[in-house]
């Protein structure tokens, strides 16, 4: 006996219309579900903190909000510029150098977050917020612009190369040779500035080659790299001693007193129209 012929299903009425219906479900689950999640943990998680950068010794604000159980960033970060009027002054003085217009993010480091966890950058900024000093540090570098010059330029370098932990001591010894009262009352500034010069050398030398032989020991072989050249430097050269500018008042009080020498003298008045270009380039060297 041969087979019926088998003939294909009618789909039933409705069949296929059900996905319009049921995608809206769906999303409108996931959204009471993502509410309700935000809901039961407290909300969005406030997150803040600040970051520094060691060029132009640059310090910022962020702020960003979190869900706090699965731990994501919701929306972007919000940064605001933080930099004390100190690391304004060490850049306009030349002492550091001026930080990029938009620095890499990888060159940020944490000093703070949520005002528990502190990074190693804190050794420094506190310095540079005149939080933790015995004097007013803008203030003492303004009054002292030969110790001022080599104490900040050493920190620049220890900053780049992370080693922030060195600053409270450099700028203890500073302000500590600072205060001791000259060994003769000849003493000028400039030779004070050497004896400064020697001091910082030698702890910055014992400094480096002591973090050289840690990071030896424990494989970090650039750190030790870098070590290697600040020792070469400052067994060639020493700290740098800052040149000593003129300022615009001291330019004008010689040229006045120049004026009425010349006055007083006519034999001057002319040899300096004659040899105008050689007096001009000798007034800018006294």
């Amino acid at each position: 006996m041969a087979n019926p012929p088998i003939f294909p299903r009618r789909p039933s009425p409705g069949a296929g219309r059900s996905w319009p219906i049921i995608f809206p479900v769906v999303v409108f689950s996931v959204i009471i579900a993502f509410v309700m999640l935000i809901v039961c943990s407290g909300g969005f998680l406030l997150v803040t903190g600040t970051q520094f950068h060691p060029e132009g010794f640059r310090i910022r604000r962020f702020v960003a909000l979190r869900i706090p159980i699965i731990g994501v960033q919701a929306g972007g970060t919000t940064y605001t510029d933080d930099t004390p009027q100190l690391s304004k002054l060490l850049v306009n003085k030349g002492w550091i150098a001026r930080a990029p217009l938009k620095p890499a993010e990888a060159e940020w480091e944490l000093i703070e977050i949520d005002g528990d966890w502190k990074g190693s950058p804190r050794y420094l900024t506190d310095y540079l917020r005149d939080d933790t000093t015995r004097v007013s540090l803008n203030q003492w570098s303004e009054d002292n612009p030969l110790l001022a010059g080599m104490l900040w330029s050493e920190i620049e370098q220890a900053a780049k190369l992370k080693l922030y932990w060195m600053a409270p001591e450099m700028i203890n010894k500073m302000i500590d040779f600072s205060q001791l009262k000259p060994v003769s009352k000849s003493l000028t500034k400039d030779a004070r500035a050497d004896q400064a010069k020697k001091t910082l050398t030698a702890y910055l030398l014992t400094s480096y080659q002591q973090t050289q032989t840690g990071a030896k020991a424990s494989g970090e072989t650039e750190l030790a790299s870098a070590c290697a050249k600040q020792i070469e430097r400052l067994e060639s050269v020493g700290v740098v001693i800052p040149t000593k500018a003129k300022t615009p008042e001291k330019q004008g009080d010689t040229q006045s007193k120049k004026e009425n020498e010349e006055k007083s003298d006519p034999k001057k008045s002319d040899e300096k129209q004659e040899v105008e270009a050689e007096v001009d380039s000798e007034d800018a060297f006294e």
